[in-house]
């Protein structure tokens, strides 16, 4: 692929090189004077007796006056001579030309010709504007031009042959570029096709674009493409231009992959999508003259944010933009050459026209063969990733298989489960008994797996139901609901977890807790509930709890989830009897210490 773009390249340039002396042999040109028809309505018999002191010489032969509404005359001698002579104008992006051929003060012959007619009614068959010369004998031309494009007149004289033989080389380097841009379209899209990586085919469709852009500025477009259709040649420019940027936005959002290496520049790019969108729609509806000065703005600017894009992605280490900021610098300038041209201020045709071809050349193939590096080595990181990952696996599989089998088992008897109850108690949004029956077995297992304790605290309102009796059910709610609240914020270390076992009990699940640390915090929990004052529609409760405790590794034996629990239940019958406002913990299956 290297190789083969190369070639291009050398040859491109080899053929510019012997196209430039070719594009210099014209004949010698007399001075042009013009004239500015600010109003459009004088006639070339207004014109013919009009003192040459009234009309101004122009610099040069190459006429360049800007985008302008006023129609613009041109008069010049040619000498008489023994050969035919042909008029040539190598832009063809002029709406209308009308050529009067003028002896003795009468007009012998006129030519009409310009891109709103249609192209079968050129005098010659070229994209460029060839006008034959009415006469050998001595002759003078007036020229009437008038356009919604750039005004720009480059006029020369030349016979037949030699123009013949300068068309012929210049035609060979058209052709060799369109072949280059069909030949990357074609292996861009076949790439497509092979790897269904989508980003060729919006590549294949950004240089189908750039083709059609330079087909309607070169006027190759007209003269193969859309010859029978002046419509589109009075808005190729601007819907191609258009289409371009659309397109040339999402290759680049693509290639340097901003939609996660740079938001921000990510989201310009689908703004200049958008305008670009809004830009082509409106082409189609709006006069070119409106729309053009917009596009070139437009084009200016983004392709600004396109190349300042690429430098930013380059600081960050993307070794993709640098190679794209290159190619696309190589546009860039061509635009704004042409840009300026356009304007008035250029007067290089040759450079101005071949220069943005050059570019587009340069860009298309760059970016073509970086594309296909970054399709290679997306491909490499995948497998390698692929690779490392199936390695992984066949590592895990055979020690994973058997508990994933458990876990499916497990996950399907619990989703059984939740079907027919919920995990929460409906009042105080803590967990409820049943989820503490299947806790507190699995957090017993992996305790004795990991060697790691774990207590289990139940907990007891006293005298709740004189409170019931005295205040009523609805502060009794209102007092578990707070209390709920308050053993949340006391019971905060990872991995602890509340239950309403029932009534006014309550169970707090402690794995990897100490004795001495459990009671610790149980004490300042109880202290905590001591001091709080439980606000009510009944006005301030004050209450106490007695606690029970019983740890895993305390108990003798294989103790069950079960034992565990009933051993902590056992406690806190034992603190009860003790007068209540106790903690106990259990030492067997049957007692309880006693500490308070």
């Amino acid at each position: 692929m290297t190789t083969m773009l190369m070639r291009w390249v050398v040859t491109l340039a080899v053929c510019f090189a012997f196209m430039v002396p070719a594009v210099q042999a014209q004949e010698s040109m007399p001075p042009i004077y013009y004239h500015v028809d600010g109003t459009g309505n004088q006639t070339v018999s207004n014109l013919v007796d009009k003192p040459r002191t009234e009309w101004r010489v122009l610099s040069g032969s190459n006429a360049s006056f800007g985008y302008t509404d006023d129609v613009y005359w041109f008069q010049f001698e040619l000498p008489e001579v023994n050969f035919d002579r042909v008029l040539h104008l190598p832009y063809p992006l002029l709406d209308r030309i009308d050529t009067y051929f003028v002896q003795s003060g009468e007009v012998i012959e006129q030519v009409r010709s310009g891109d709103q007619f249609e192209f079968s009614e050129r005098p010659i068959n070229n994209r460029n504007f060839m006008i034959p010369v009415a006469s050998q004998e001595a002759v003078t031309v007036f020229m009437r031009v008038e356009t919604t494009s750039s005004m720009r007149v480059p006029i020369s004289v030349w016979q037949p042959s030699e123009l013949a033989g300068n068309e012929q080389a210049i035609n060979m380097v058209t052709g060799m570029y369109f072949g280059l841009l069909l030949c990357m379209m074609a292996y861009n899209f076949f790439t497509y096709l092979t790897t269904r990586d989508y980003r060729f085919a919006i590549y294949s469709g950004y240089i189908i674009a750039i083709g059609l852009l330079m087909a309607s500025l070169d006027g190759t477009g007209y003269q193969y493409l859309w010859s029978w259709f002046p419509w589109l040649q009075e808005k190729a420019i601007n819907l191609f231009g258009a289409l371009v940027f659309v397109l040339a936005s999402l290759v680049a959002s693509k290639i340097l992959q901003t939609e996660t290496r740079s938001p921000l520049l990510h989201r310009g790019l689908q703004a200049i999508m958008v305008i670009a969108g809004l830009l082509f729609v409106a082409s189609i509806f709006l006069p070119y003259s409106t729309m053009i000065s917009i596009v070139l703005i437009v084009a200016i600017v983004a392709s600004s944010f396109l190349i300042f894009t690429g430098i930013m992605l380059w600081r960050q280490g993307l070794n993709y933009a640098r190679v794209y900021t290159i190619a696309l610098s190589a546009l860039l300038l061509a635009i704004i050459v042409n840009a300026i041209g356009y304007l008035g201020f250029l007067e290089s045709f040759f450079v101005q026209r071949y220069l943005i071809m050059i570019g587009s050349a340069i860009e298309v193939m760059l970016l073509s063969l970086v594309l296909a590096i970054r399709y290679s080595e997306d491909r490499r990181e995948r497998l390698a990733a692929e690779q490392r990952a199936n390695a992984r696996l066949e590592v895990k599989v055979k020690q994973r298989t058997g508990e994933l089998e458990k876990v499916m088992r497990k996950l399907k008897e619990m989703n059984q489960k939740l079907e027919v109850k919920s995990n929460e108690d409906r009042l105080t949004k803590l967990y409820n008994r049943g989820m503490l029956d299947e806790d507190l077995p699995l957090e017993v297992r992996r305790a004795r797996r990991t060697g790691y304790d774990i207590a289990v605290v139940m907990i007891d309102i006293d005298h709740f139901k004189d409170i019931n009796d005295r205040y009523g059910h609805q502060v009794g709610d209102e007092i578990l609901v707070e209390l709920s609240r308050v053993l949340r914020v006391n019971f905060r270390r990872a991995g602890d977890r509340i239950y309403r076992y029932g009534g006014e009990e309550f169970v707090v699940l402690m794995p990897g807790a100490q004795e001495l640390g459990c009671h610790d915090k149980v004490l300042t929990v109880t202290d905590a509930i001591r001091t709080h004052e439980f606000k009510t529609e009944r006005g301030a409760v004050k209450l106490t709890v007695s606690v029970g405790m019983a740890l895993l590794n305390t108990l003798p034996g294989h103790t069950s989830s079960k034992q565990l629990l009933e051993a902590a239940d056992n406690a806190l019958y034992q603190a009860k009897n003790a007068g209540r406002d106790q903690i106990r913990i259990a030492r067997t299956l049957n007692e309880a210490s006693e500490k308070p």
